[in-house]
């Protein structure tokens, strides 16, 4: 028992680390949330005010902080995913250097925690400068996007062509575990301790986050003859140059399948950020909810996308060796009728059971990146990161766009925004089936012309 433990803890990378941040990240996200409904939402407070008594005006607060995240949710995601696709290119001409991009979200989030302390301390504060602060030092620290490029790029280098995707999925796993636990938690410790005892927590666990990513994220770095400061890492140039890389013309027709992967994953991760954007508001809104149910809510939901996960990348794809375009083929399906799920659902417990039809909420993600680095180098992968991370900047248009929808309908039909979902899946559905026949085209016209001119080669041999 101890050796199987010992072995487990010897073979985990970014995994703790990432599960603490991405927990503390949503707490804080949803923490800053809460504070701008309820800073405008009540009137004549001068001081934090009770979360268990009854908002002046609930719809005021909603509408505001509607507004400040489809601007400042906006502005944030575009410029913290450019930061990112550039930061990866310069980490490549360095050398591979994954590691002080995987801390600097970390240190920006310790940074957002000490913000928001004085945010809640300092009541009368303009609810206005909390959204300002919150995005200003998540751009900074790279947030999310910076995150999510630089760990999925670090796990590609510690894993093999056969293993990446499991990897990934256990990446995707521990992701999907920290959404659990800070969607879960944050309502009940906003509750129980209050927005300043909240974001002292967060600033503690952002410490402990840092020193875990010390612990087990090892250097994967390779020396290279010139030094690159990180200074250069904004040259716009490098993108023209990650592109040139990432489609070059030894892919051949292979190319085909690459530019499908690109739309699929950049179409799931517009409708999942945009989705969850939402979700709080809404289920505030039409179901009248409070941070407690939407954070029971939520363990409810995670736990079944973390058991589709965990389904994807063991079962599905290492003990079944599923091909990864069906993977993302009965992703994109599941999606697509949970979505129809929550556009029809009118009772508290239809909610609970179109998650049972959610649990590949997150995989498609998991199988583009494998199946897309499977494609290039070791010393490809941060440029294939920062394409990705460029072309993710059209998903900065998904909070604009979910907020529009969701406010536009707020009155007569608060749920219309999942059509957008629904729309998106189906396209990616097809994607996927165009992906994997292409693929199985290839193959076999490449396998046929191996054939081929092995034939001469053999009689040559036995001449």
């Amino acid at each position: 028992m101890c050796k199987n433990l010992s072995n487990f803890i010897k073979h985990l990378t970014i995994e703790p680390a990432l599960f603490l941040y991405t927990a503390v990240f949503v707490i804080v996200e949803l923490t800053c949330l809460n504070l701008l409904i309820q800073k405008k939402c009540r009137f004549n407070v001068t001081s934090e005010p009770d979360l268990n008594t009854v908002c002046d005006n609930e719809k005021q607060g909603i509408i505001y902080a509607t507004e400040m995240m489809t601007y400042f949710r906006f502005i944030m995601y575009f410029l913290s995913t450019l930061y990112a696709a550039l930061a990866m290119s310069w980490s490549d001409e360095a050398g591979r250097r994954r590691r002080p991009l995987i801390f600097l979200p970390i240190i920006g989030l310790i940074f957002q925690s000490l913000c928001g302390c004085l945010q809640s301390y300092f009541w009368t504060w303009d609810p206005f400068n909390s959204a300002l602060w919150n995005v200003i030092l998540e751009v900074i620290g790279g947030g999310i996007p910076l995150m999510n490029i630089s760990g999925q790029a670090y796990v590609c280098e510690v894993s093999d062509v056969k293993s990446r995707t499991m990897r990934m999925g256990l990446y995707s796993a521990a992701r999907t575990l920290g959404d659990l636990i800070g969607f879960g938690s944050s309502g009940f410790m906003l509750r129980k301790f209050g927005f300043f005892y909240t974001y002292l927590i967060c600033f503690i666990l952002s410490i402990i986050t840092l020193a875990l990513g010390l612990i087990f994220v090892k250097d994967v770095s390779v020396r290279v003859e010139e030094k690159r400061h990180f200074w250069q890492a904004f040259n716009l140039m490098r993108i023209v140059d990650s592109f040139k890389i990432v489609f070059k013309k030894s892919l051949g027709k292979r190319r085909t399948i690459v530019v499908a992967l690109l739309a699929a994953y950049i179409l799931v991760f517009f409708s999942t950020l945009g989705e969850n954007s939402v979700q709080y508001l809404f289920l505030r809104y039409k179901f009248h909810w409070n941070e407690r149910d939407y954070s029971l809510y939520v363990i409810y939901r995670f736990i079944a996308v973390f058991v589709g996960s965990v389904i994807s990348s063991i079962v599905l794809s290492k003990l079944w060796k599923m091909h990864d375009g069906v993977i993302g083929i009965i992703s994109g399906l599941w999606d697509m009728i949970a979505a129809f799920g929550y556009l029809f659902a009118t009772q508290n417990w239809h909610l609970y059971v179109v998650p049972l039809f959610d649990i590949f909420h997150v995989t498609a993600l998991s199988v583009s990146i494998s199946f897309f680095s499977k494609f290039y180098e070791a010393d490809e992968i941060g440029r294939l990161s920062c394409v990705l991370g460029v072309l993710t900047l059209l998903i900065a248009g998904c909070h604009p766009t979910y907020y529009g929808f969701f406010q536009s309908t707020l009155d007569f039909f608060p749920s219309a925004y999942f059509t957008l979902s629904i729309v998106i899946n189906i396209i990616v559905i097809l994607l996927y089936l165009r992906m994997y026949h292409f693929q199985i085209t290839v193959c076999h016209i490449c396998w046929s012309k191996t054939s081929l001119n092995e034939k001469p080669f053999r009689k040559r041999g036995n001449q």
